[in-house]
């Protein structure tokens, strides 16, 4: 800055200029020091959707006891992860499939139900190269939904076990594939699809198992 006495000598400030220099540099240290931290945090983060393929155990007719098989179809869902140290992470995992009753003497309007998971658990990691097998687990809750509002829906307990690999792709981006297996525990009749009083179908015994292969694509941020 320029700075004049009495009209004629002019001299330069230069505590001025040294001293807004020094702000500019710890305004930029700053910001550099901001980027880090956030660079450093990249990561920590992860969001996982998934298309699969869902098996399942039998289940029971309600009036016969004659077994009702559930089709084999395509499942899809998304996992959220939210990393716990290198090689583990906190996840919350939701998966749906919707799926066909399989027999004879089942009523057609009642064919139809959804399965669909939601899942608090982990994953643990072992790095091996650029192979990343893992298992997985969770526990939480079956919503159990026929696709006709005339019977009632059902939400179950329910827990999960899996594992599978994961294979890196680039930094932040991965290939998810995982074998996982869910249990629901079923209540003290095990009956499911009612209406009027009266129910469809049961479960087989306390424990009805289904078994999902899935693919997906993991992004890191």
């Amino acid at each position: 800055m320029l700075v004049c006495i009495s009209g004629m000598l002019c001299f330069v400030n230069t505590t001025t200029i040294a001293t807004n220099y020094m702000a500019r540099s710890l305004v930029f240290l700053a910001a550099l020091l901001h980027l880090q931290t956030s660079l450093a945090q990249a990561g920590s983060y992860e969001i996982t959707p998934f298309i699969g393929w869902r098996t399942s155990s039998s289940l029971e007719e309600e009036n016969t006891g004659a077994s009702i098989d559930l089709k084999e179809t395509r499942s899809f869902g998304i996992i959220l992860s939210m990393r716990q140290k290198q090689d583990s992470n906190y996840d919350f995992l939701f998966s749906r499939q919707i799926t066909e009753l399989q027999s004879s003497t089942t009523p057609a309007n009642t064919t139809s139900l959804r399965f669909d998971y939601y899942h608090f658990g982990g994953s643990v990691f072992y790095h091996h190269d650029n192979l990343h097998p893992f298992i997985s687990g969770g526990l939480g809750a079956t919503h159990i939904s026929p696709a006709n509002d005339a019977f009632s829906s059902d939400t179950l307990f329910s827990l999960s076990v899996g594992g599978g690999l994961k294979f890196p792709i680039s930094q932040n981006v991965g290939l998810r594939l995982e074998v996982r297996g869910y249990g629901t525990v079923s209540d003290g009749s095990g009956s499911i699809l009612c209406a009027n009083g009266a129910c469809v179908a049961k479960f087989t015994g306390s424990l009805f198992v289904q078994v999902e292969a899935s693919a997906g694509l993991s992004i890191a941020f």
